[in-house]
């Protein structure tokens, strides 16, 4: 059954994804397309791709130092090449990358899943509050311009719906919340303590325990300076990667460094949806951010079909991104076969 689960989601993420693509390319010149992006500068995109491997390297070299506290010491190649397979195959499957990520470096270096999984929830949360405190910075810094995108391209009417009924809900709502969360922390502490000896409820307090073992080496590290560099230095990367390749596009060189930014905030929403390396969402929502600095499509005279620069952008960035980390990946894939391939050889000897 998890053999098909695993099919099956794989297979409706694809569907979402070729759907999204066609949706996004369908009325579209490629092969005006095509020669705009062979004739983008190749060193800036060069540089982009430089900057998502330092990105890389980073956050497994952070995640060496999330691991200290738990007695846990993995090389970097090894915290590398587990990062980098996981990153392979979100492409493939979404969000499995942390699992199989966890799988690697289990296999490597002995460390429990359990507590692998809770350091990597834990990056992943302060990820996604470095996202959202990124979201509300170009927000409130223009209001009136990014505002809007936000509001209608991203999140829609509905997000203003929604908003009204729970204002209207007031202290209501967050009562009943409250109630909800109490109730639930005392059922599970009462089932816990009535069938704790059972099997799979001893498992899911293992997990329990591993993922907050996990959050604990946040107050525990005793490298807090280092961790903070690299969390900025990931981002940064990240900044880097997609502001480079404004660069490389004449319709977008005259961007400034803030609209970077503001490129790479929509670009990281575009990478979250539920599909196989964010394929379409990404070009979807950063062509449509690129509309806010007059960058729209027109109509080849010739063909009649369409001429979408933000729509080349959005492929330059990501193409650069796939290629990235695809190569990242194999990378890891061979470095690990090398390393077993040697294992039994130290064995013997």
């Amino acid at each position: 059954m998890k053999r098909i689960w695993t099919a099956v989601r794989y297979y409706v993420f694809l569907v979402i994804g070729l759907l999204l693509l066609y949706l996004v390319f369908k009325d579209v010149d490629l092969v005006w397309m095509w020669n705009e992006i062979k004739h983008a500068n190749p060193y800036w995109i060069a540089l982009s791709f430089l900057c998502g491997l330092i990105a890389m390297v980073s956050r497994a070299w952070r995640w060496r130092i999330v691991l200290e506290p738990l007695g846990y010491k993995p090389t970097l190649i090894n915290c590398f090449n587990a990062v980098a397979i996981g990153y392979l195959t979100n492409i493939g499957l979404p969000r499995m990358g942390e699992v199989v990520r966890c799988t690697m470096l289990n296999q490597t270096d002995k460390v429990p899943v359990t507590q692998l999984i809770g350091t990597v929830i834990l990056e992943r949360v302060i990820d996604l509050l470095i996202l959202l405190s990124l979201i509300a910075l170009v927000i409130f810094t223009q209001f009136e311009r990014f505002g809007s995108f936000f509001r209608n391209e991203v999140f829609g009417d509905n997000l203003n719906t929604l908003l009204s009924h729970l204002g209207s809900l007031g202290a209501f709502l967050y009562l009943i919340i409250a109630l909800i969360i109490v109730g639930g922390f005392i059922f599970i502490r009462w089932f816990f303590a009535r069938y704790g000896e059972l099997g799979p409820v001893v498992k899911v307090k293992n997990l329990i325990k591993g993922i907050g073992d996990g959050f604990a080496t946040l107050f525990k590290m005793k490298k807090k300076g280092a961790f903070l560099f690299h969390t900025f230095l990931i981002w940064f990367n990240y900044f880097l990667m997609t502001w480079v390749c404004v660069y490389a596009y004449e319709p977008t060189a005259a961007l400034k460094a803030f609209d970077g930014l503001f490129l790479m905030v929509v670009g990281g929403l575009g990478m979250t949806a539920p599909v196989q390396g964010g394929f379409g969402a990404f070009h979807y929502l950063v062509e449509k951010a690129l509309l806010l600095y007059q960058i729209a499509p027109s109509i080849s005279p010739i063909t009649g079909e369409q001429l979408r620069p933000g729509l080349v952008f959005a492929t330059i960035v990501h193409s650069t991104q796939f290629v990235m980390t695809v190569s990242a990946g194999i990378f890891a894939l061979i470095s690990m076969a090398l390393q077993r391939k040697k294992l039994p050889n130290l064995e013997a000897s």
